[in-house]
């Protein structure tokens, strides 16, 4: 299943703020309140709303550990690598990776 399905089974057309679930490559929430992890600064919490570009090996990669939306991440680190935590896991990304989170800020 694609994160694209996934999301559509779990929310239908909508997301949680309004914005229409992407039927293709394109994520539909960079146009609401959402930023990319990589505008977090270290200690910032953020709930993932979507990936950016949902359909994409990235999201694949991302989805199978758990970077799905509704999740609540932790910036850790920015340098070398970004360092994200989720729940009592912590995740190394290089920034290509991590600016396909999106994350609303809590």
């Amino acid at each position: 299943m694609t994160p694209v399905e996934w999301l559509r089974r779990r929310w239908g057309a909508e997301c949680p703020v309004g914005t229409p679930v992407p039927v293709a490559e394109r994520c539909a929430a960079v146009d609401c309140d959402s930023v990319c992890l990589t505008a977090l600064a270290e200690g910032e919490r953020g709930r993932v709303t979507c990936l950016h570009d949902p359909g994409g090996s990235p999201a694949r990669k991302l989805a199978a550990i758990g970077v799905l939306p509704g999740v609540e991440v932790v910036l850790v680190q920015r340098s070398p690598a970004f360092v994200f935590r989720m729940g009592h896991a912590e995740f190394a990304v290089d920034a290509e990776l991590a600016g396909h989170i999106r994350v609303r800020r809590e």
